[in-house]
């Protein structure tokens, strides 16, 4: 078995990869995004009224950091921030009809790119990677590697 780190640089040149695959051809700058706006805007879009701290936690940066960015997205109108009614120390981001319409456009634009990749692969390499991707996302997930949800 590999050692740690050439799983350590394995999982880095993966991430790496995905992450300039789904960016590429200027899809980010199309919708005038930084990539750290296009995940937050995305992650409001999946978690409706997730916490500041939580968004901060589940994106892995600073509360100053995530404060810029959703001010940016505040002024272009993509999300905005609301008191939690039991609680007005926290404060819920949640998306808006503008934001909702940019992340279903983003997504479609990196969808297609994808689909247009996957065909180039017979159908039952296409089924075995969809299978391959699902479980390593399951292992990843329980290896505490990536959060699909925000710690509480």
């Amino acid at each position: 078995m590999e050692d740690n780190s050439n799983n350590s640089e394995l999982f880095g040149q993966l991430f790496m990869t995905l992450t300039q695959a789904i960016t590429q051809n200027r899809s980010l700058e199309e919708f005038g995004l930084t990539r750290l706006q296009a995940i937050t805007l995305r992650n409001v879009y999946q978690q409706p009224g997730i916490t500041m701290t939580q968004l901060a936690k589940l994106i892995g940066i600073t509360s100053p950091q995530l404060t810029r960015i959703v001010s940016t997205l505040e002024d272009r109108d993509l999300v905005y921030r609301q008191h939690n009614e039991e609680n007005r120390r926290i404060v819920n981001v949640q998306r808006t009809k503008k934001g909702e319409s940019v992340v279903k456009e983003h997504m479609t634009l990196i969808e297609q790119r994808i689909q247009h990749h996957m065909e180039t692969l017979a159908i039952s390499d296409q089924q075995a990677l969809v299978e391959h991707l699902r479980e390593s996302i399951r292992l990843m997930e329980k290896a505490h590697i990536i959060r699909l949800k925000p710690e509480k």
